[in-house]
């Protein structure tokens, strides 16, 4: 009977300590959609799956949208096919209504989504959000436009040079007094921004709105966010929010451990598992190289991966690029202009990306043949000696 109780206890302190999931109903009444266009709702403020919740034409008048929530959460407005989107931060059991206006753009080939004038109601944590992040940017416009105005002329002259590719001009600009300064005032800048940044955060750091405002605000994460994280009360760090933020500031290394199972998409969007625990034959070691078609970095790196793959492709060195674009057409664009002669899928439902935790790019691998991951994040000159000293092995 002791024992009896004892479980009883238990499993009461389990249902007190878990949440159940709640429906949040969310009502849309938006102006200027048209019968082709699709509503689409996905989380915000996270660097996990992009892959919408709920997708909905917006032929109707008014669109109502259900999403089971146990705790607040940041979710984006957004219409398929275009960028741009409109951020609402919804709780469980909430009925929320959503009015205004969707206006689209064209900027070169890529379509915009503008919502104006926008009004949400039922939200309890909404204003505090919106209020947090217009004072926030605010705060940064008004820096920016003091450090325009006070280096207009340098900033012109340097851009002149630049138009011009006049490489000299440019070095010679900053090298003056008035360079120097303008320099070292974008570095205070910089400095002060990071500063207003944390002041942001942590007058929020005693609940959710801690870990979402950063995660909204700064994107990506690292180390440097390791004392801010400290400071946060429990309540913050045991949100999602929080829980993704310590997912970030204290990173999980792979070396030593199994790759597993990714599955990844080729050029005719069909579905691949990459088991990299089982190398084809003849394969020493593999290179996964997460990558993106916006990726200046990962750009410059590519001349010399196919160094590399041009010396040890037929030596047993197998490489997989995974790229992290968020559209097909921009990854099949830049395949067709760098002509990379190796593996190459797309990872739009981010499956990869999670499971190898790359939480910036470009990120590498290198998995030997018994599928172990022997090194990571190498690039340039330090790959290049890398792979030399194993295939010398």
């Amino acid at each position: 009977m002791r024992y009896a109780n004892l479980l009883l206890m238990a499993l009461c302190l389990v249902a007190q300590t878990s949440v159940a999931k709640e429906k949040t109903r969310i009502s849309l009444a938006l102006k200027g959609l048209e019968s082709r266009d699709t509503i689409t709702l996905q989380w915000g403020a996270s660097n996990k799956s992009t892959r919408p919740l709920i997708m909905q034409r917006g032929a109707e008048k008014r669109i109502t949208m259900e999403v089971e929530l146990d705790e607040p959460r940041l979710l984006v407005l957004g219409v398929k096919g275009c960028q741009g989107g409109y951020d609402i931060v919804a709780s469980p059991g909430e009925d929320i209504s959503v009015s205004g206006r969707v206006k689209r753009t064209m900027t070169g080939k890529q379509r915009e989504a503008h919502f104006r004038k926008i009004r949400v109601e039922g939200a309890r944590h909404q204003a505090e959000y919106i209020q947090a992040i217009c004072q926030y940017h605010a705060h940064l416009d008004s820096m920016d436009t003091k450090l325009y105005n006070e280096y207009r002329d340098v900033r012109k002259l340097i851009k002149r040079a630049k138009d011009n590719n006049d490489e000299q001009a440019i070095a010679q600009m900053y090298q003056t007094l008035h360079g120097e300064s303008y320099v070292n005032h974008v570095i205070e800048n910089y400095d002060e921004r990071q500063s207003y940044l944390r002041q942001t955060i942590l007058a929020y750091k005693d609940s959710f709105m801690g870990p979402l405002l950063l995660l909204r605000l700064a994107g990506r994460l690292d180390e440097s966010y390791l004392t801010l994280y400290t400071q946060m009360s429990e309540t913050a760090r045991q949100s999602t929010y929080g829980r993704e933020m310590q997912e970030e500031v204290f990173p999980t290394t792979l070396i030593r451990k199994k790759a597993g199972l990714v599955t990844v998409a080729d050029s005719t969007d069909t579905p691949h598992t990459l088991n990299f625990a089982s190398n084809p034959s003849g394969v020493r070691y593999t290179l996964v190289d997460f990558w993106a078609s916006w990726c200046e970095p990962c750009r410059k790196e590519v001349p010399n991966i196919k160094r590399i793959f041009e010396k040890y492709g037929k030596k047993g060195l197998r490489i997989v690029g995974i790229s992290a674009d968020h559209k097909e057409a921009d990854w099949m664009e830049c395949l067709n202009e760098e002509e990379l002669p190796w593996e190459n899928y797309l990872d739009i439902e981010r499956q990869a990306i999670e499971q190898f935790h790359v939480q910036y790019i470009p990120h590498t691998f290198i998995i030997d043949s018994q599928g172990q991951i022997i090194a990571e994040k190498l690039r340039g000159k330090e790959l290049s000696d890398y792979l030399e000293n194993l295939f010398r092995q």
